[in-house]
Formats: structure tokens, sequence, C-alpha cells
């Protein structure tokens, strides 16, 4: 009998949840589009310090024609407060933003516009408000590209991507410290 009511007290301990963990799948609270009538995508977005959101990504809808970087600056509610883009008459893309300590903006990706080769790793500077204050490209004569950058504690960056133009195979990790 001991036996049967303990049985019965794990059945209905199983049942009602007692003793095992079930994630439930988070819900939308909002979501939000942002694009034109030809290819647009996100790459990469970080929470800013006043509560809302940096995007960039990649655009065919706007900017100088090909693919251009797109930056999104949002609210809290992920309202477009701004945009911005950046690129040439070729393709450019944006695949990593981080806020920098002045409140600022780094992105890192490619470029076939600007560079020494068919594609460079691609960094641009902004102010707060999106606007561009320097950008530099690094490459060889092949394919370079950023895909991720964050800033270091002495006020450089510090950028992973992928390199043809160095190293010793087809592709290889390209590990780029700027200076500030």
């Amino acid at each position: 009998m001991k036996g049967f009511m303990l049985v019965g007290l794990a059945l209905l301990l199983v049942g009602l949840g007692v003793g095992k963990s079930v994630a439930q799948a988070p819900s939308w609270e909002w979501f939000k589009t942002f694009g034109g009538s030809d290819w647009d995508w996100g790459s990469s977005v970080q929470q800013t310090s006043d509560g809302g959101f940096i995007l960039v990504g990649t655009t065919t809808s706007f900017g100088a024609g090909g693919f251009d970087v797109w930056l999104i600056k949002t609210d809290a509610n992920g309202n477009k407060q701004w945009d911005r883009t950046f690129g040439g008459s070729e393709n450019d893309l944006g695949f990593s933003v981080q806020q920098t300590s002045d409140g600022g903006f780094i992105i890192v990706g490619e470029t076939t516009s600007f560079g020494a080769g068919w594609a460079d790793v691609w960094l641009i500077k902004t102010d707060a408000d999106g606007n561009k204050l320097w950008d530099r490209t690094f490459g060889g004569s092949s394919y370079d590209y950023g895909y991720s950058v964050q800033q270091t504690s002495d006020g450089g960056f510090i950028i992973v991507g992928a390199t043809r133009s160095f190293g010793a195979g087809d592709y290889d990790v390209l590990l780029i410290k700027s200076r500030p």
C-alpha cells in the first residue's frame, strides 16, 4: 500500500509539473519593419544607453547605389528616430555595430566601393546622430571582410573577419586591432 501511495504521489507531482522545468518560448512584445521596395536586411542590433536600439544592415532601397550600409536608430519601442546610409557606387555591406564610449557608433562591414582590393574591411565611426566622423579600409588585393567589432579599453577597436589576401589558406580568420 505504501508503494502504491508513493507511486501515486510521484505521478501527481509530475502531472503538476513539480520537479521538472519546462521553458516557455517568449512571445512578441512588438515588432517593426524597415525597408523600401528592394532588398533590405539587418545584421546586428544593440540596445543603446538611452534605452533605444541601434541596428546595422544593408539596403538596396536607399543610398548611393548597389548595396549600401544602413544604420537605423530607434527608441525603446522600436520606432525609427533616424537612419543613415554609407556607401559608394559598388557594394557596401554592414555586419556589426556597437555604441562607443563617446555615445557614437562604430560599424564594420565590407566595401567594394573603396579600398585596395576586390572587397575590403570597412570601419566607419559616427557621432551620436549617425553622422560619419571617419572611415578606414583594411585589406589586400583579394577579399577581406569584417564581421564583428568591439571598442577596446584603450579607445581603439578590435575587428574579426575573414581574408583571402593574407594567411595560409583559401580563407583565413582576420583579426585587426585599430588605433583610436
